[in-house]
């Protein structure tokens, strides 16, 4: 049987609110014993994300990459190297 993301969240909270207890919650959902340990694994990494600290919330985030204007506005030189040869030998230049 497939469980969606809301019923595996479910199973793994249950088995943490039962001492972390895989084999009764695999017995209980009918699911294996490494599959709930997946679930809770993976469940638990979800509740331990980082909070942002103060001064990163109030501080305005840095772009650390261009926007998309600036990447497609670059003149790549190889493409221009190649688009000259070609009007050369079209005798547009």
């Amino acid at each position: 049987m497939n469980y969606n993301v809301s019923q595996q969240k479910e199973i793994a909270q249950y088995a943490v609110e039962h001492d972390n207890n895989y084999k009764a919650t695999g017995e209980k959902y009918g699911i294996s014993y490494q599959q709930v340990a997946a679930w809770v694994r993976k469940y638990k990494k979800s509740q331990a994300k980082p909070t942002k600290k103060a001064e990163e919330v109030s501080q305005p985030r840095q772009e650390s990459q261009p926007n998309m204007l600036d990447v497609l506005s670059r003149k790549d030189p190889v493409l221009e190297a190649q688009l000259h040869e070609v009007k050369k030998r079209l005798g547009l230049l």
